[in-house]
């Protein structure tokens, strides 16, 4: 940590101005320094391997979660830290937040609304990330995750590899375009990286636009703002094609609706062309896009009569029961509120209608209102994905 009580009771931080070395080691001679959370005594570090900070003494106890920082960390927070100051924000640095029981990295009071940020450079668990998420918004301070860039890798120009860990930091723009996007800041280059309209392919492979900014050129209000770029037809197609030619080793999820479409004699490979969509809120459905929606086709519409009802409800049960099954997985995204697996299974519903597959009145009861027909070979499957394109 940066932050340490003296026992006089005023806070003391290594971060509001730089110290020289011998100017610490003669303020660690006469002064005391205390946790500000359990105030037992800690110790001023200043070594050569790690940034100066303090730390508990050996078998301490204490419930604060900062121990065992690394540089990275260190060092990131208190350029956050400063560049927040020199924007003029009303920031501080550790504050305890006594009422939440927790101990952000960076607390920023702007225009009668309390910040949180924390600046994530070690994977935690969906558990711990929830936990203070919720925590924090039950007593409303609005929580800001940035991601270390240490975390972040990227396969090749928009191509980046997230995986669940990942998609806890993704969040939505404050503009009109609610784009869906992650922020992350690297200490080494002093730069942020924001990727902006992030669409998951895989489980573990996303397209998404990067910005790279440098610290001195990125303001507070930008983490909110987005630019917002539709996701080329190519991307999809080209993903569709693989989707159909190249799926050698299954998942789960795959084997299992692959031997759906085997039971009713068809191939999975010539799933219909109406599947594979990137309908809004998808991305909470972490199990191929093709399949669940090939699994809703071939489940709830094919097997229907044009005018028969098909009641969400039903879908939606079913969903569950393969959830517990373990035949699809879902993300977590907790910085996103307004949204859930229940929206993409019903936006699904509604791409649909617009296709002239179904037609509703409430959104609940659905009606097919024609057939949709199977591909009878892999060239004509790969025609009709061009001709429908994405949405």
């Amino acid at each position: 940590m940066l932050v340490a009580l003296t026992k006089q009771g005023s806070l003391f931080s290594l971060a509001n101005k730089s110290f020289s070395k011998q100017e610490l080691i003669k303020l660690r001679e006469k002064t005391i320094f205390l946790c500000p959370v359990c105030k037992q005594e800690v110790v001023l570090k200043l070594g050569e391997k790690l940034a100066w900070h303090f730390a508990h003494k050996k078998n301490d106890r204490c419930h604060d979660e900062m121990e065992g920082e690394t540089e990275y960390h260190l060092n990131g927070k208190k350029l956050l830290y400063e560049w927040l100051k020199n924007q003029g924000f009303d920031v501080h640095l550790e504050a305890y937040i006594k009422e939440a029981k927790q101990r952000p990295d960076l607390l920023v009071h702007f225009k009668k609304k309390s910040y949180v940020i924390e600046f994530q450079c070690a994977k935690i668990s969906p558990e711990i990330f929830l936990k203070r998420t919720n925590t924090y918004r039950k007593y409303n301070y609005i929580p800001i995750w940035i991601l270390g860039g240490n975390q972040l890798i990227r396969i090749k120009n928009n191509f980046f590899k997230l995986n669940s860990f990942h998609f806890l930091f993704v969040y939505r723009s404050l503009t009109k375009n609610n784009a869906v996007q992650l922020l992350s800041f690297c200490p080494q280059n002093k730069q942020f990286a924001k990727l902006t309209n992030i669409s998951p392919l895989s489980v573990n492979r996303s397209f998404s636009f990067p910005t790279f900014y440098p610290l001195r050129n990125f303001h507070f209000y930008d983490i909110f703002q987005d630019y917002h770029q539709f996701v080329p037809k190519e991307i999809w197609l080209n993903s569709k094609s693989y989707w159909r030619q190249h799926r050698l080793r299954l998942t789960h999820s795959e084997q299992y609706v692959k031997d759906l479409y085997y039971r009713k004699g068809h191939p999975l490979i010539l799933f219909p062309s109406e599947a594979g969509i990137p309908t809004p809120f998808y991305y909470f459905i972490e199990s191929p896009t093709y399949i669940w929606q090939s699994w809703i086709l071939e489940t709830f519409v094919t097997n229907r009569k044009v005018g028969e009802k098909i009641h969400y409800t039903l879908i939606l049960r079913a969903f569950n029961t393969a959830l517990q099954k373990g035949v699809f997985r879902i993300r977590v995204m907790p910085l996103i509120e307004n949204g859930s697996y229940n929206c993409a299974l019903q936006c699904y519903l509604h791409f649909l209608c617009k296709l002239n597959v179904l037609i509703t009145k409430d959104g609940q009861i659905f009606i097919k209102k024609r057939d949709i027909a199977y591909p009878k070979n892999l060239e004509q499957a790969l025609k009709k994905d061009e001709e429908l394109g994405v949405i």
